[in-house]
């Protein structure tokens, strides 16, 4: 057992770090019964692309090829099922130099599924009245403020637009600092002073406004944990959360103190990272190790929280934290209603590490895939694919769509290169033959560029794109997943 806080313990009291939260199953590596081996078994046989066209055979792969095709060393892959773990398994190995596997007690990067744990800290901070959601966030900020200036002073920044990603911070994400690299403190990477690598963070917009990704508003919030309670973030997350919960492994230890960990793997050719694994100050934001298995724990234990609450939030907060309509802003995770019902959802990427984790709200499924690869996401896409159409969820699951035939203005408007303004290289074209289209580029290798309608299209990985037009339904460009906007060049 790591070592937990005992002004935290104290704070938090027996009752609340009551019986560790465990689930049944007495080999680590295998399911609870001989329905879900079968399922294992399946999807080992059975990955799937985002999207299939009808009419047409369905693309299958199996597991081991598509590691090997995406170059991906090791994946770890947990499923829960009604709030109990159904099975954990995973394959591979730890570092492609030594071969030494992985199993489900490995420890991952989890890059940003950080943020939403930190959210769930600061949440349980607010039920035991030691943070205030809605209350001037720079009122509990002792060593560093955010700047103020005439946002701001309009609107303050509260813990909850920084929970919700509405902080209008800036600071997407952290590029972490290597072996012999001098850490910088918190105070100094909000204000962008050396040795922080990152600029400062401020507020260019309106905070409660809209959403705006920051990697930087949950590094505010990490110094409002520490600022607020006087000890550092990670015995304040241990404390509260990770022994409570029962979970052992979970840490946010930098350089990594724990043998059992998955070396991270960079680029096409999947180099390990062994000797220059990177360092994240920012916990809050990207510093999570973990396995899919106790971050199942979590996924459960928010669900069964909104239902009736437990000793991490009573019910009206952890409905605060996964809203009942998708539409609403969450707090910590990302919300989708694919069709069966709301899902509170994360992904995560650091430098050789991708991964995902997906929960339905009602607690009948939480699912967990770490792997240690820059490639990664897209063997997790495949995976959750297949897993979704062989449990009947919804939420990434393999889905069949059908196609438009197009007419022979509509074909030749859509082919032609795409960048990111007039000036620049193309990082999409596309392309005819015959009556098919093709695009590839930066943002895809080559692929089917697939008509829903004469606007709308996908490729089977997963991407979705929409043409727009003028005045005269001239094409003028190409929006991607609603958040990249591509003009399209003009040749000659």
């Amino acid at each position: 057992m790591r070592k937990v806080s005992v002004f935290i313990i104290a704070v938090f009291g027996a009752l609340q770090l009551g019986a560790p939260v465990t689930f049944a199953q007495s080999d680590p590596q295998m399911p609870r019964d001989a329905g879900h081996q079968d399922k294992i078994a399946e999807l080992e046989a059975g990955l799937r692309p985002a999207y299939g066209i009808a009419g047409e055979d369905p693309t299958v792969w199996s597991l081991e090829e598509r590691m090997e095709y995406h170059n991906v060393p090791g994946v770890s892959i947990a499923v829960a099922i009604d709030g109990k773990l159904a099975w954990a398994k995973a394959y591979g190995v730890a570092d492609k130099n030594d071969g030494r596997p992985i199993d489900t007690e490995t420890l991952f990067q989890a890059a940003s599924l950080s943020k939403p744990v930190a959210s769930l800290t600061g949440l349980a901070l607010v039920q035991d009245g030691l943070l205030t959601l809605d209350a001037p966030v720079n009122s509990v900020l002792k060593r560093w403020q955010i700047p103020d200036n005439d946002l701001t002073r309009k609107q303050p920044v509260t813990l909850r637009h920084l929970m919700s990603h509405r902080a209008g911070t800036t600071i997407h994400g952290f590029r972490g600092y290597k072996p012999g690299d001098v850490i910088p403190t918190l105070p100094q990477i909000l204000g962008g002073a050396p040795p922080a690598n990152t600029k400062p963070v401020i507020v260019d917009q309106l905070p409660g406004a809209r959403y705006r990704y920051s990697g930087g508003g949950y590094t505010v919030l990490q110094l409002a944990i520490e600022d607020a309670i006087g000890q550092k973030f990670s015995d304040v997350v241990e404390g509260r959360l990770f022994h409570p919960a029962g979970m052992t492994r979970s840490n946010f230890d930098y350089p990594a103190t724990d043998t059992n960990i998955a070396i991270g793997h960079r680029g096409d050719s999947a180099s390990s990272m062994n000797g220059n694994m990177l360092s994240y100050p920012e916990l809050a934001a990207a510093g999570l190790w973990t396995t899919p298995k106790e971050l199942l724990t979590l996924g459960s234990l928010v669900a069964r929280a909104r239902k009736s609450g437990n000793f991490i939030l009573e019910a009206p907060l952890a409905r605060q934290m996964v809203p009942d309509s998708a539409n609403d802003a969450g707090l910590g995770f990302g919300l989708n209603d694919p069709g069966d019902g709301v899902a509170f959802v994360h992904s995560g990427h650091n430098p050789g590490y991708s991964a995902r984790w997906i929960n339905y709200a009602d607690g009948r499924m939480s699912v967990v895939v770490l792997t240690n690869s820059d490639s990664g996401g897209a063997l997790i896409r495949e995976i959750l694919s297949g897993l979704g159409d062989i449990y009947g969820w919804r939420q990434d699951a393999y889905q069949e769509r059908s196609i438009a035939a197009l007419n022979e203005e509509e074909l030749a408007s859509a082919v032609g290169r795409y960048a990111f303004d007039p000036d620049a290289e193309p990082v999409a074209v596309v392309t005819r033959e015959g009556e098919r289209l093709w695009i590839e580029g930066a943002l895809v290798d080559r692929s089917r560029f697939l008509p829903q309608t004469a606007s709308r299209f996908f490729v089977t990985k997963g991407l979705n794109f929409e043409l727009e037009r003028d005045g005269n339904g001239r094409v003028n460009a190409l929006s991607v997943e609603g958040e990249i906007r591509l003009v399209k060049l003009v040749d000659g």
